[in-house]
C-alpha cells in the first residue's frame, strides 16, 4: 500500500518524474507515488501544474520544451501508442513544422478521442516501421510518408519524399517495402504513383533538374536515366542508347573554381568515352526551355544517326 507523502515531498516526487519527461507527468504516475486527485487539483489551481491533455500535466511554469506536447500525447494514450502521420513527418524533417494537433496511432486497442489530438487506431504494425526519437516512439520516416500520403497536398508529399531521400532518412527500397507491407491502405496508390513518376521526385534533384525532366516528358522525347554513376562522377541525365549526357549547372555565384574544374574533368571523361555532352545553366532550363529542348532533340537525332 502506498503511504502518504508530505507537501514538499510530493513536489520533489513530481519534479523527479517531470525532469525525465520534458516537464510532463501523468496522473497514474502520481497516484502510484501516493499523490492523489485532490493534491493534483490543488496544484493545478495554484499554477504549479498545468493541464496538457486529460490526465496529463506539465509541472512548473507552464512553458513547454520541444516535443513536450508529443510526450504528453503518448502518455495520455497509454500503451502501444506512437507518434505518427504529420507529427512523425515533422519530427523527421519531412514537413516544415509540427501540426497544431498531435497525431498518435494506437495499436490493437480502442482509444477514445482526445482534445488537441488526432488518434488513429490500427490493428498491427511491423516493428521495422517504428523508431525511437528522444525517448519517444515514432513512425519510421518511410512509414510517415505513407501515412501522410492520403491527406498531404501533392507538393507536400513530393517534398517529403525528396527530403527523406536527400537526407538519407530512408532509401527508395525502404519506401517501396513500406508500401508493399501496407497495401491496400489510404494513400498507397497515390504514393506509388509519385514513386513511379521520374519527373515528380528523385534523390534531392534540384528545381532545375525537375523542370528539365518535365520538359522532356511533355515534349515526348525519350526519358533519360538520372543520377547515373560514371567512374568517380555522377551524370545528371543519360540517354544510354543514344550515348548522350546532359548536365544542368546550378547558380553561377554558388560555383567556385573547384566546381568548375570538376565539371571540366567530367566533360573530358564523358567525351573520352565517346559519349555526346550538352551542358545547360539553370537559367537556360527555366527561362529558355525551347532552346534547351531543340538542342537535346537535335543531339538525340544525330546520335541515333537520324540527322
Amino acid at each position: 500500500m502506498v503511504g502518504t507523502v508530505s507537501g514538499d515531498g510530493r513536489d520533489r516526487a513530481i519534479a523527479r518524474i517531470a525532469a525525465r519527461q520534458r516537464t510532463i507527468v501523468g496522473a497514474e504516475q502520481l497516484y502510484a507515488r501516493g499523490i492523489g486527485k485532490r493534491a493534483i487539483e490543488w496544484r493545478v489551481r495554484a499554477g504549479r501544474m498545468h493541464v496538457v491533455f486529460r490526465g496529463v500535466y506539465s509541472f512548473g511554469c507552464g512553458e513547454l520544451p520541444p516535443l513536450a506536447r508529443e510526450q504528453a500525447a503518448l502518455l495520455s494514450c497509454g500503451k502501444r501508442a506512437f507518434l505518427s502521420h504529420e507529427t512523425a513527418a515533422a519530427i523527421w524533417g519531412l514537413m516544415p513544422s509540427l501540426p497544431s494537433a498531435v497525431e498518435v496511432s494506437v495499436v490493437g486497442r480502442r482509444c477514445g478521442p482526445r482534445q488537441g489530438m488526432h488518434v488513429h487506431q490500427i490493428r498491427s504494425i511491423d516493428r521495422r516501421e517504428l523508431r525511437p526519437h528522444g525517448g519517444l516512439w515514432v513512425s519510421s520516416p518511410a512509414r510517415a510518408v505513407l501515412e501522410i500520403s492520403a491527406t498531404a497536398t501533392a507538393k507536400e508529399l513530393i517534398h517529403a519524399v525528396d527530403e527523406g531521400l536527400a537526407g538519407r532518412r530512408f532509401t527508395p527500397r525502404e519506401l517501396d517495402e513500406v508500401l508493399a507491407r501496407n497495401r491496400p491502405c489510404r494513400g498507397a496508390a497515390r504514393l506509388a504513383g509519385i514513386r513511379g513518376d521520374p519527373t515528380a521526385t528523385a534523390l534531392s534533384r534540384s528545381k532545375r533538374e525537375k523542370a528539365l525532366l518535365r520538359l522532356i516528358r511533355d515534349a515526348g522525347l525519350p526519358m533519360p536515366e538520372t543520377n547515373v554513376a560514371f567512374g568517380r562522377f555522377e551524370l545528371d541525365f543519360f540517354w544510354r542508347r543514344e550515348g548522350l549526357v546532359v548536365e544542368v549547372d546550378g547558380e553561377t555565384f554558388h560555383r567556385g573554381p573547384g566546381a568548375v574544374g570538376r565539371d571540366r574533368d567530367k566533360d573530358l571523361a564523358v567525351r573520352a568515352a565517346g559519349l555526346g555532352m550538352l551542358r545547360f545553366t539553370g537559367d537556360h532550363v527555366l527561362k529558355r526551355p525551347p532552346m534547351v529542348l531543340a538542342n537535346i532533340a537535335g543531339a538525340l537525332a544525330v546520335r541515333r544517326g537520324g540527322g
